[in-house]
């Protein structure tokens, strides 16, 4: 079973009351952050993880990704929204973007591949096709735990729709809409819910 949990953190109240209730680590990161919505955002996520994991200890994989034992979860934020995705069986990555301008074509050409900027080229929607794939790509690499490290401009999304084949694996997509953001989310486990769960922390 997979879940995923969304909270805005525009909401939340930057107190000693609410950075307390985080994991000692995440504590000092709030408290190194100068921005109030980096404050926010990461109080957020630490939120998120004791509502969901209580009393879990988290650790730090080879290329940086968390993990708790037994357990397969991912953070992803974005403007005023921080997302966490859980599974129950297979390790899952998260992305989320705030829909914007931004230059398809600088970008597309350090992150996808020929197939991918062709299409990019040929979309009349480009905007929402660039950040199909930019959110799968981000979301794929989260979750087979490698980040950048794997070169993105690798992986061929043109395709299929809906999965990608890697490490002779299959990884599933699917894709959420949240009030001018996307959503997507990755993992080998295809059994994904219909509806985000909203959580608010005041």
């Amino acid at each position: 079973m997979i879940k995923i949990y969304v909270t805005n953190s525009r909401n939340i109240s930057l107190t000693e009351l609410n950075i307390n209730k985080t994991a000692p680590n995440r504590r000092d990161k709030i408290r190194r952050l100068t921005r109030d919505s980096a404050k926010r955002q990461s109080l957020a996520a630490g939120l998120l993880l004791t509502e969901i994991f209580p009393n879990s200890e988290i650790k730090t994989g080879e290329y940086g990704k968390p993990y708790i034992e037994n357990e397969y979860f991912n953070l992803a934020h974005s403007g005023d929204y921080v997302i966490l995705a859980v599974s129950d069986s297979a390790d899952i990555g998260c992305d989320i973007e705030r829909i914007k301008i931004v230059d398809y074509e600088k970008i597309a050409k350090t992150v996808f591949c020929e197939n991918e900027r062709e299409m990019l080229r040929k979309a009349d929607d480009k905007q929402n096709l660039f950040f199909e794939f930019w959110t799968k790509k981000e979301s794929f690499m989260k979750c087979i735990g490698e980040g950048f490290h794997f070169p993105p401009s690798t992986l061929d999304l043109t395709l299929s729709s809906d999965r990608v084949l890697y490490g002779g694996k299959i990884y599933f997509f699917k894709e959420y809409m949240l009030s001018g953001y996307k959503i997507m989310l990755c993992s080998e486990d295809n059994a994904f819910p219909e509806n985000l769960t909203e959580l608010n922390f005041e």
